[in-house]
């Protein structure tokens, strides 16, 4: 394959791949590395793949999976926008949030490089007490916080497990389980409204503004890179409508992709797995403007991509993915098998017990980052 289509062949997996519900942009570039690509193709293929997936993946979040009207309250703002047939309001404004913050990202990213190094040599000595107490926050914030320790301090125990085992990748099976299998052993089919093509909701732009920094926070705080889990936090200290969150967490999702290149170059830390895969492959510093540009030109084509297939889209929601779900987790098993062998997948049934326990009991599943948050918080503690 020539070198130019190795972007939009990154693309469009990143594209498609953010539609099936769970599949991390991870998982898809752990297939891609075992295939023996070529480190130059696969580095393209990542900065094309991660942006559009950024993009697609809030798609099914929203519209994939919709619970039935008595467990609204458990489920995401989006998808409460769908149950009222406001589904496309949501979309476009989370695809415009992901433009402005992406244009807003690159207007700081000079100055981002100059930031990074000075606020994390501040903030270096006291990290471990920043991120206990952080974690402390978000499980009193949950709505059920007793439930929500016990599911973190689980969570914490498999991630430990998982870390210490001899596996390829262990993020594999910790998060797919957690997350995507546990998603998929809760779907339930529920009857939703035809979808109003009503238009982005108004004063979105300090939405984006509050959520760009936030993720600019977030990138300085390691094991706390969820979206949900950062928004969570500064909603403590700035009330979100619904609205208001969507943009929010889209603008933490995308400043976090794109300034965790100048983290990479600056501080030399890969705080998103999708950069520590290119800090592998390439040097992010020498490439940073060529990275960026990629970055955003990706954001734009998934956004607009996503806009012209809006209808469609919004008529998903009303399907039976139940067939779907079956071939996805026959999927998810498959791989893990292959790249981290019985292991993996001992971890994976863990951690989908687990996120299956977490939905049932009405606990946040951003309490699940636990997994990455208590092995992380042990080594800072025994350094």
């Amino acid at each position: 394959m020539s070198e130019a289509l190795f972007l939009p062949a990154g693309f469009l997996l990143g594209f498609l791949g953010g539609l099936l519900p769970g599949l991390h942009s991870n998982t898809i570039i752990s297939v891609l590395a075992s295939l023996g690509l070529d480190g130059d193709a696969l580095a393209l293929m990542i900065i094309a793949l991660f942006p559009a997936h950024t993009v697609s993946s809030f798609i099914p979040s929203m519209f994939f999976g919709i619970p039935e009207s008595g467990t609204v309250v458990a489920v995401l703002p989006g998808q409460r926008m769908v149950l009222r047939g406001q589904g496309l309001a949501a979309l476009k404004t989370v695809l415009l949030s992901c433009i402005l913050t992406s244009l807003l990202s690159l207007a700081l990213f000079s100055v981002s490089l100059e930031l990074f190094p000075a606020v994390y040599g501040f903030l270096r000595p006291n990290m471990k007490f920043i991120l206990l107490a952080v974690s402390l926050v978000l499980l009193a914030k949950g709505r059920r916080p007793l439930h929500g320790a016990v599911v973190f301090m689980a969570a914490g125990a498999l991630g430990e497990v998982a870390f210490d085992m001899e596996m390829a990748d262990p993020f594999l099976p910790l998060f797919s389980g957690l997350f995507a299998m546990a998603a998929i052993m809760n779907y339930r089919r529920s009857s939703v409204p035809e979808q109003q093509d009503s238009p982005a909701e108004p004063g979105i732009l300090r939405f984006v503004v509050i959520g760009t920094l936030c993720g600019m926070c977030a990138l300085m705080i390691p094991g706390v890179g969820s979206p949900s889990q950062v928004a969570t936090f500064a909603s403590i200290f700035i009330p979100f409508q619904t609205m208001g969150y969507l943009a929010a967490v889209s603008a933490i999702s995308v400043s976090q992709g794109l300034l965790s290149l100048s983290t990479a170059a600056s501080i030399g830390k890969s705080r998103v797995g999708a950069t520590a895969w290119l800090s592998s492959l390439m040097d992010i510093e020498s490439n940073l403007l060529f990275l960026a540009v990629a970055f955003i030109a990706s954001i734009a084509l998934a956004a607009g991509l996503a806009y012209l297939l809006r209808k469609a889209i919004g008529r998903l929601a009303s399907l039976d993915f139940s067939a779907m779900n079956f071939i996805l987790a026959l999927y998810i098993i498959a791989v893990t098998v292959v790249i981290d062998g019985p292991t993996g997948l001992l971890v994976l049934s863990g951690g989908a017990a687990l996120g299956w326990l977490t939905i049932r009991l009405g606990v946040e599943r951003t309490t699940l980052m636990g997994a990455l948050i208590v092995p992380t918080l042990l080594l800072l503690f025994m350094i």
